[in-house]
């Protein structure tokens, strides 16, 4: 080996061990291990700009406002029929022209106020409101005396699917038809119960969406075998079980009052029943705490209880359990059917529309001491009453209102209440008795965190 070839190796030996150290360091300053990587982000809450509000079948006529400060246009279809209308803040606008379902769409300031409501007489109510992914009904029938119709609801253009669970006395029930339903882009399917899974115990039903959405419904209907007689209501859903459930809007008369459990769990539990008075909230004598087998529906008998109870004064039922149930009252009382259904907190100012009938509100629940406030309002805008109630913790209250009420306001001040509007008809055609609950007022959507991923 030459000298000259021997000092090149060395020169490039002595550059090799200068520069790798330091192309060492520069990849280390690059990585920046003291800068924490971005975790994953909860979703932001941003004002509501569009809504979608849908009321199952029903009767022709159908009812929608603002309860925000802000009027504009709407898009409908009832039915068949397309449509669009201007609606105004504390007014009723009337859609009518079928009897099919009613999708209501609203863009922009309109969108966080859009109320929708559908009745029927004799006095029933639906609960109109936008698809849920998750909804228990409690209660339900499909027996040749008590029998329910559950109705699906597709708003948009693309397909959507339903899983039903349906439970029992016994425990899940088999019920393959329930499964992987598919609803049309726009379009509806009905389900009668009674032909797809005759059963004659109770049942509760548990509607998850696992693709699209979808507006769930349950229209009730409860017979007198050999008499001819029967009422149908819609029955609400409760969006999950919980420990706690409070069952405002006992209706007037004397008849058949039936407590309807279910316990979705894993293991046993024990429910405990109590009556919410205007005095208090208390046990009654002789009613023990509940056993409610696993995966189980259990029915309880309040008729000569409630019966008693409601011409006293009693407005509701609140059920406790140490683990997650759904509750329902059914009252078929001077044969009309009515369901009260467990209520949500409200803690902020909501809306809710009212048939025609002599009004109730029904108040308990508070989380402590304050106040409410309440505004009822004519369906021409007209402010009927105004009245502030102190509430405290431990007791139910009862506000009458004007007969003529359309639009009752309830607005909380420092306190979340349960609270039930329940409307009945004492005489004429359309006697009986409906329970509407008052809901939380959507006024924000959820908006995902997104970032960059790695490539």
């Amino acid at each position: 080996m030459t000298r000259t070839s021997l000092r090149r190796r060395l020169d490039v030996t002595t550059v090799l061990a200068v520069l790798l150290p330091l192309l060492t360091v520069a990849a280390l300053l690059l990585v920046r291990p003291d800068v924490p990587t971005a975790g994953p982000r909860p979703p932001e809450q941003t004002p509501l700009t569009r809504a979608v509000a849908i009321c199952p079948s029903g009767d022709p006529e159908a009812y929608v406002t603002s309860a925000a400060d802000v009027g504009g246009p709407i898009a409908f279809r009832l039915g068949d029929r397309e449509g669009s209308d201007d609606i105004e803040p504390g007014r009723v606008t009337t859609l009518d022209g079928g009897d099919g379902p009613l999708v209501v769409r609203a863009d922009g300031e309109v969108a966080p106020g859009l109320l929708v409501g559908r009745f029927a007489s004799p006095v029933a109510a639906a609960e109109c409101r936008a698809p849920a992914s998750d909804q228990w009904f409690t209660g339900v029938g499909s027996g040749a005396r008590h029998t329910s119709v559950l109705e699906l609801v597709n708003p948009d253009a693309g397909p959507a699917v339903i899983d039903a669970t349906l439970y029992g006395v016994g425990g899940i029930v088999d019920a393959p038809d329930l499964r992987g339903v598919a609803v049309p882009g726009r379009g509806v399917v009905r389900l009668d119960l009674g032909e797809v899974v005759p059963r004659r115990d109770e049942l509760a039903l548990h509607v998850t969406t696992s693709r699209g959405r979808v507006s769930a419904s349950i229209r009730d209907r409860y017979a007198e075998l050999g008499t001819g007689g029967a009422s149908t209501d819609w029955l609400g859903a409760q969006p999950e079980p919980a420990r706690s459930n409070l069952l405002l809007g006992i209706a007037p008369g004397s008849g058949l009052r039936t407590l309807t459990l279910l316990n979705p769990g894993n293991s046993e539990t024990r429910a405990r029943v109590q009556l919410v008075s205007p005095e208090s909230v208390f046990t009654p004598s002789g009613l023990d705490e509940v056993v409610l087998a696993p995966q189980s529906v259990t029915r309880v008998s309040l008729s000569d209880l409630l019966d008693t109870s409601a011409s006293d004064g009693t407005l509701g039922l609140l059920v406790e359990a140490p683990q997650p149930i759904t509750a329902t009252v059914r009252s078929y009382a001077d044969r009309d059917l009515s369901h009260a259904v467990s209520g949500l907190p409200v803690d902020s100012a909501t809306t809710v529309l009212a048939p025609a009938g002599d009004k109730r509100l029904l108040l308990a629940g508070a989380s402590q001491s304050g106040s409410v406030s309440v505004t009822a309002v004519a369906a021409d805008g007209t402010v009927l009453s105004e009245e502030r109630t102190e509430v405290l913790p431990g007791r139910g209250y009862a506000l009458d209102l004007p007969r003529r009420t359309a639009l009752v306001t309830l607005a909380p001040r420092q306190v979340s209440v349960v609270a039930s509007l329940l409307v009945s008809e004492a005489d004429g055609p359309g006697r009986g008795a409906t329970v509407i609950r008052l809901r939380p007022q959507v006024t924000s959507g959820l908006v995902a965190s997104v970032r960059p991923g790695l490539p």
